[in-house]
């Protein structure tokens, strides 16, 4: 979630991580899920007033 934050793209953080985009997309969708949010911004959000972040 922080690198989301950070602003970096789905492709970049599958490359830093040296995981598939896929990977990346699937993780997001869980973490969007989770926080139960449709948003970049709301996620972001969530996870600052969460402490997640």
């Amino acid at each position: 979630m922080a690198q989301i934050a950070t602003g970096k793209s789905r492709k970049r953080i599958a490359e830093e991580l040296y995981i598939d985009l896929e990977t990346v997309k699937s993780h997001i969708k869980n973490i969007y899920h989770k926080l139960d949010v449709h948003s970049k911004a709301d996620a972001i959000k969530a996870a600052k007033d969460n402490k997640f972040i």
